[in-house]
């Protein structure tokens, strides 16, 4: 029998899927996303269920429904990348062929790519197939790559298309050029470094602290969604990425070993208990650069207030007022799986699903629309530079190569230059020595 208090566990993935108290019975509904059935997406709702507890059979009813479904309002009124074209057998010159050769050489950067990011470059791949594949490298010139540009970036109104365009091109005839060794692609690698594209404009919005508590706050005490009260507090507190927080899926062919399966898949890459030591110092090894990085949760406030929360009234950290010994109480955390899984299903969060829920847990905390997700690193690294933390410091806890990449997420440059200006001033109107 059900809690009457909660609604049932599926244990399936059931993306858009709500559940509703009727009396003793509990329904399901799938429910569209709000920006889809504003736009006309129709049905906004489908009743899938009613009752006290689904059977095996309901079960995979519901999470099959919800999966269709969520694919048809995702995939309506959108331009799926294109059937690609048979490959050419080998390398003869064409465009086409060329990215044939990029994907399945055994020495191809390529093949280094994450599966996630392998994904990604395929879907511009297809693209290019479709709309240039056929043209020879030797009729590729520079007002040529300007046109191309200027009609995948839509005359600039798409600028993120067209940079995806041409960091894609830069990579293919790098390869060509290097391990081909094909002098159009020599040609065209010396073209693209004296050419010059307007790119999408940075991000200048970020999660300040105060957006972050109101985020775990609507999310635990409105929603019930404690993971991602916690994910927030990780995302913010720990400077750290989406990814690194809930993991990925990715097929079993991939590299990796993992003690989660789902969906036909394996979960990589997401902060585990494990990680995190009897002083509650996390060390884990970050998804993007796979760079190590060391973690005492001790200080990240949020984090430790969320662990708080999940464990009751026993203290988490004792500190004795006379000697100040600080004494953690790991046992009565999670030994094991990961930090942050889905409160309904008990499996790791799937990272649209996760965005989904963090959007419209943003949306009740009052959080501009502008204001994403990946908000939250920028918004960690403002919070660090304004504090007056030296910047090399905040580049080694973002885990940047370069410190340019860690002002790049500075959100608070206005007024940082501001605060120079006034500095500047303050020192110009000061007495000179021997001006009395």
């Amino acid at each position: 029998m059900t809690d009457e208090r909660q609604p049932p566990v599926l244990g399936l993935p059931a993306p858009g899927l709500v559940w509703r108290k009727r009396k003793e019975e509990w329904v399901a509904t799938w429910q569209a996303r709000t920006d889809r059935a504003e736009k006309g997406y129709k049905p906004k709702y489908i009743a899938l269920w009613k009752g006290v507890e689904p059977t095996e059979a309901e079960a995979i009813d519901i999470s099959t429904r919800c999966q269709h479904q969520q694919y048809d309002m995702l995939t309506w009124k959108r331009e799926l990348p294109p059937a690609e074209k048979p490959a050419p057998a080998s390398y003869d010159g064409t465009l086409h062929s060329l990215i044939h050769c990029y994907r399945t050489d055994v020495d191809s950067p390529y093949q280094k790519n994450r599966y996630g990011t392998r994904r990604w470059r395929n879907n511009v791949l297809r693209r290019i197939i479709a709309k240039y594949g056929d043209t020879p490298l030797s009729e590729i010139k520079a007002r040529v790559l300007l046109a191309w540009h200027k009609e995948y970036s839509d005359d600039g109104r798409m600028a993120a298309s067209g940079s995806a365009l041409i960091g894609q091109l830069r990579a293919l005839f790098s390869f060509g050029a290097t391990l081909l060794e094909d002098p159009d692609c020599e040609r065209l690698c010396g073209a693209l470094s004296r050419m010059r594209f307007a790119g999408a404009k940075p991000r200048s919005v970020s999660v300040t602290a105060d957006y972050a508590i109101a985020i775990r706050t609507k999310a635990r005490e409105h929603f019930g969604w404690y993971s991602l009260a916690l994910g927030q507090a990780l995302q913010f507190d720990c400077t750290l990425r989406q990814k690194d927080v809930v993991g990925e899926l990715v097929p079993l062919s991939e590299p990796g070993v993992s003690a989660v399966l789902m969906l036909g898949q394996k979960w990589l890459r997401g902060i585990t208990w494990q990680e995190i030591d009897e002083n509650l110092i996390l060390r884990h090894i970050t998804s993007k650069k796979q760079k190590p990085v060391v973690i005492d949760l001790k200080l990240a406030a949020m984090v430790l207030e969320e662990f708080q929360i999940m464990i009751g009234d026993e203290p988490l950290i004792v500190v004795d007022d006379v000697t100040k010994k600080v004494t953690v109480s790991r046992h009565l955390l999670p030994a094991s799986g990961p930090l942050v899984i889905n409160d309904v299903t008990g499996l790791p969060w799937t990272a649209n699903e996760y965005r989904r829920k963090w959007r419209l847990v943003a949306n009740a905390a009052g959080v501009p629309k502008e204001v994403q997700n990946m908000d939250s690193r920028s918004g960690a690294i403002s919070e660090a530079i304004q504090a007056g933390a030296p910047i090399e410091f905040v580049r080694h806890a973002a885990t940047h190569s370069d410190v340019s990449q860690t002002a790049d997420y500075d959100r608070t440059q206005a007024e940082s230059t501001a605060k120079v200006m006034k500095m500047r001033i303050e020192a110009r109107n000061k007495p000179k020595p021997g001006n009395d």
